[in-house]
């Protein structure tokens, strides 16, 4: 039996589709999650659904394919984009914010780019804001782009944790290079105090201050869970 709850849409132009399949229970789930936030969307720089199946054994998302390349392989060929990009991909995130989700997963490669064009793609991770992480079925996410309250599961789910995402992401954009060397900003805070101090006086005041915004959810934590002992 099969169960479409998005209707087909219908376009004067076919558009180019993308195929998404499931087959576990956790990855349909995902999936079915994904189909459902992408009906509510409705930005542009996120592609639209255009139908959506579960059968017996598997279900299937259908969507537009957006154009262009992930921003993780412009990285890699050593160049980098316009920050114009990144704002309309900030646009998107806050345009979800809006309907009560975060993405969870922000990062170059869910990041598509078509010259000036930009498109967030890749919702199957996505969290509702407000709740609690440790209520979460299952988390997904990038360790080395993921907030403290992501890597540690611990809080609730909030904007802030896209935004600080998205802000790595646009330091390695701007210096090609990953302001914790590839490590999460968990490894990061396993530092000297000092050392901490002097790698984040290169990072630029507005990356700095989102970073110590992470540090002190992390001390913050740390003397709650000392004062447990």
């Amino acid at each position: 039996m099969i169960k479409v709850f998005l209707r087909r849409v219908t376009c004067r132009h076919r558009p180019q589709i993308f195929r998404k399949t499931a087959v576990s229970r956790i990855d349909r789930r995902r999936l079915k999650k994904e189909a459902q936030i992408l009906c509510q969307a409705r930005h542009s720089a996120v592609p639209r659904p255009l139908d959506f199946a579960e059968r017996a054994a598997s279900s299937e998302l259908l969507m537009e394919r957006m154009p262009g390349v992930p921003l993780s392989q412009i990285l890699q060929e050593g160049q980098s984009v316009p920050n114009a990009c990144l704002e309309q991909i900030g646009d998107a995130i806050l345009h979800l914010h809006n309907l009560g989700w975060n993405h969870s997963d922000i990062k170059p490669a869910n990041i598509l780019i078509n010259e000036t064009d930009a498109y967030l793609v890749d919702f199957n991770a996505a969290a509702p804001l407000g709740k609690n992480y440790s209520e979460l079925s299952e988390r997904s996410f990038s360790p080395s782009f993921a907030s403290w309250k992501q890597l540690t599961g611990r809080g609730t789910v909030s904007v802030r944790d896209d935004l600080f995402s998205l802000e790595v992401t646009r330091f390695v954009n701007s210096t090609h290079r990953h302001p914790f060397r590839g490590q999460s900003v968990a490894a990061f805070f396993s530092l000297d105090a000092n050392d901490i101090y002097l790698a984040t006086k290169a990072f630029g005041r507005h990356f700095r201050d989102c970073v110590l915004e992470q540090y002190d959810n992390f001390q913050s934590e740390t003397q709650d869970m000392q004062s447990l002992n």
